[in-house]
């Protein structure tokens, strides 16, 4: 793609998901300030310099459990101030880790006495020390980006060091460095220099502020890109012909910490990767819509393998041109992308998407993914990632795997003020702020645990199972359940006798 990827094409930015997100290698410099304002208390009770460094800790533990070929870390840390670097892009992450928490666990007198500035920022020499720090990074592609933690909203206000600084910020954008500031403060004011900042680099930056160490956390894991696999496939642009073929990846893009340990071996012990060990044979049933018509057919896996297509080669084989079926926003499995392989020679692949970018038209293909396999239908949608021409991938369903719900004619009751209210002051009790660190998977969060203690030579961390106390919500819903019941005539029932407590926890630990 190398040869290709800077030439004009018809691409328009109409369509919302021909989008133009980065997927590069990320690698981060995180500059921390260390005016004064940076260690007075806020309201929580902790300094700013102090969430910083949290969040850095938190941030280097969850790439302890990132699969990645390499063990050094993808960000680097810059005091302002102070030449040598907290850390750097070639340490190990479990080296930072362990640095980060010894740091972070200093009392708030010794982290001002160690890391306070007394003198004025020097902001041309920090920022060319943290252009520096990505020299250590040999990748040839990859993402820059520069986070500044700064509640200093007016840092120089000598006129000549500002336009050193002006002018030392104006080569991020050649070097292609993307500058972020995060203050902590509500009370920071843009506009008194880093507007001039941002219109410097070419664009409009987008005011942010975190006020705690968790939102500090959720930035700095956004800057870092998630893992990416690829695959290499064929492109068969003609079908019924597999002598002529185009060679293609497929990028997996995950967006989620993965453990690539199965179980979790017993305390005390090495953790290696295991497989489940089992003398009960697997079978295999025949899906069905209807449930009650189902014949109780079973296969084992010699025979489902002689089910499966053979003939098909794996890879992609293009059907036919046609106008888009799966609207936006639909997916029905994790959509992939496909991009030409950069040892590609011949220029097609680009074709295909000019022609599909000027004719608002798809690429509708049948894909199988290993041999043998089943075959499925896919639509390919033209749509543009870091400059690179690449096709969105998306399954067509079947006709027999769309189930539309069911129509009902529901009698239309009389509308009744008075029920309405009760309903709406139930929905008002039952309504809360949800995060999604509210629901957590607690057998994900001890096998981390476990590998972490290991990695880190750390006792394990106990991992709290939190559970809604229904006495607690039943005194909160006493009142409005009343009064739904007064108002909508609902009689008590007899609650039907449940299993014990005891009986289910014992259950629970068979099938652990």
């Amino acid at each position: 793609m190398s040869g290709y990827e800077d030439r004009d094409s018809d691409y328009e930015d109409a369509d919302k998901e021909i989008f133009s997100s980065s997927f590069k290698p990320s690698y981060v410099v995180i500059g921390i300030d260390n005016h004064s304002s940076m260690f007075e208390k806020n309201l929580n009770g902790i300094t700013p310099f102090r969430m910083c460094l949290k969040a850095c800790h938190n941030l280097a533990e969850n790439l302890l459990f990132r699969k990645d070929a390499r063990s050094w870390s993808h960000f680097a840390i810059l005091i302002s101030g102070i030449s040598k670097p907290l850390t750097t892009f070639s340490e190990n992450v479990v080296d930072v880790i362990k640095m980060l928490k010894a740091t972070s666990d200093l009392s708030d007198d010794a982290l001002s006495q160690e890391y306070q500035r007394k003198g004025n920022l020097d902001l041309s020499s920090f920022f060319l020390s943290g252009k520096k720090l990505f020299h250590e990074v040999k990748t040839v592609f990859y993402k820059r980006t520069f986070l500044y933690m700064s509640n200093d909203d007016n840092p120089v206000k000598d006129k000549n060091s500002k336009f050193t600084a002006f002018n030392e910020i104006k080569t991020f954008a050649g070097s292609q460095i993307q500058f972020q500031v995060i203050p902590t403060v509500p009370s920071f004011n843009y506009k008194l220099f880093y507007n001039e900042v941002f219109n410097l680099l070419g664009g409009l930056n987008e005011e942010e502020i975190c006020t705690d160490t968790e939102g500090l956390t959720q930035k700095l894991s956004s800057t870092i890109l998630v893992n990416i696999n690829k695959r290499k496939l064929n492109f068969y642009p003609f079908k019924g012909d597999t002598t002529r073929f185009l060679k293609c990846l497929r990028l997996y893009i995950y967006s989620n910490i993965q453990l690539y340990n199965n179980y979790m071996t017993k305390d005390g012990q090495k953790v290696i990767n295991t497989s489940r060990q089992s003398d009960t044979p697997v079978y295999y049933r025949i899906k069905y819509i209807s449930s009650d018509k189902a014949p109780n057919v079973k296969f084992d896996i010699d025979e489902k393998d002689r089910l499966m297509d053979f003939d098909t080669p794996k890879g992609l084989i293009l059907c036919y041109v046609a106008d888009r079926q799966v609207g936006i926003g639909h997916i029905f499995t994790s959509p992939n992308l496909i991009r030409a392989d950069p040892k590609e020679d011949l220029p097609y692949f680009n074709k295909f998407w000019d022609n599909c970018v000027a004719t608002n038209k798809v690429l509708v293909c049948t894909s199988k993914m290993r041999q043998p396999d089943k075959i499925r239908c896919v639509e390919l949608i033209p749509v543009l990632v870091d400059g690179i021409q690449m096709f969105l991938e998306k399954v067509l369903p079947f006709g027999n795997e769309i189930i539309l719900p069911q129509k009902l004619n529901y009698p239309i009751e009389e509308v009744n003020e008075e029920r309405k209210e009760a309903v709406r002051k139930l929905v008002d009790k039952l309504t809360f702020d949800f995060e999604p660190n509210m629901i957590t998977d607690i057998q994900f969060q001890k096998k981390k645990a476990y590998i972490r203690a290991k990695l880190l030579n750390e006792p394990i961390i106990p991992v709290n199972d939190i559970q809604i106390d229904p006495q607690a919500l039943d005194s909160v819903l006493d009142e409005v359940i009343t009064e739904i019941k007064e108002k909508f005539d609902l009689k008590e029932t007899e609650k039907k006798r449940g299993r014990s407590s005891s009986s289910q926890r014992s259950r629970n630990k068979r099938f652990k």
